[in-house]
């Protein structure tokens, strides 16, 4: 059941100086809507849990935040990442990371729900709590979100490395297992019993060069085998753990030190 906050700021994680900042934000438009203001008040917002995770994370001190990020890729990519952070000899002004920002041009753009931008790499996440993935509707609506954010990520990253993180409540192979048992069920279009159609594209993608290099038609890509390795599936719980352990590590951040 959602619950409706009296203020946006009870359901947001706000550090010192970026109550403007998180205002901002929640007012911006996309296609002319102000959909982050309206969902700001929801306890199910998934952008308000990125907010929450990704902008105190962008405020860490260099060396505590070159580690979170290094267990954030860890998790996403069980331990096959094949960079690290840390041994880049990454600036802080290097290390880049934006919530809600919009990359793309005007033929073909989209928001992303964080990104982390690195003189080498470009890092895509795109961030689901209860809500299913958003599917194609051709030909008003040609690629699903993951295909949309593929495109657009590799089209803009130039010279860089491309990185895609699909960031979601459960790991692929839990939600997938919930198929049958959903199917049973006769569940409505849109839906959290529809969460499992996430994961099942997810590896389809991953798994099968084929479609993927079909949907990237158009993008110059230097290797789809290499796009498929750079795909990524993240939990929430994972997430909140690594930047927990970043909060701890650097406590005056928060406690007004």
């Amino acid at each position: 059941m959602t619950y409706t906050y009296k203020n946006y700021e009870r359901n947001h994680v706000i550090i010192r100086g970026r109550g403007k900042a998180l205002e901002d934000f929640l007012k911006a438009e996309y296609k002319g809507m102000r959909h982050k203001w309206k969902n700001g008040f929801s306890s199910h917002s998934e952008d308000a849990l990125t907010w929450s995770c990704f902008d105190p994370l962008s405020h860490f001190p260099l060396t505590t935040k070159i580690s979170v990020l290094d267990e954030i890729m860890e998790d996403a990519y069980q331990g096959k990442c094949n960079f690290k952070f840390k041994d880049k000899s990454y600036s802080d002004s290097d290390i880049k990371i934006f919530i809600g920002k919009q990359y793309g041009t005007t033929k073909e753009y989209t928001e992303v729900d964080a990104s982390i931008e690195l003189p080498d790499k470009l890092i895509f996440i795109e961030a689901k709590l209860y809500s299913p993935l958003s599917l194609a509707d051709k030909p008003k609506k040609p690629y699903d979100q993951i295909i949309k954010k593929l495109r657009v990520g590799l089209d803009s990253c130039g010279d860089k490395e491309f990185y895609f993180i699909f960031l979601d409540i459960a790991p692929a192979s839990i939600l997938i297992q919930r198929k049958s048992k959903v199917e049973a069920l006769k569940p409505n279009k849109k839906g959290f019993n529809d969460k499992w159609k996430s994961a099942w594209w997810f590896n389809y993608y991953k798994q099968r060069k084929t479609p993927l290099r079909v949907n990237l038609q158009g993008i110059k890509v230097k290797s789809i085998e290499a796009v498929a390795q750079n795909m990524g599936w993240l939990t929430w719980s994972d997430l909140y753990k690594n930047i927990l352990r970043g909060i701890l590590t650097d406590t005056q951040l928060f406690n007004g030190q």
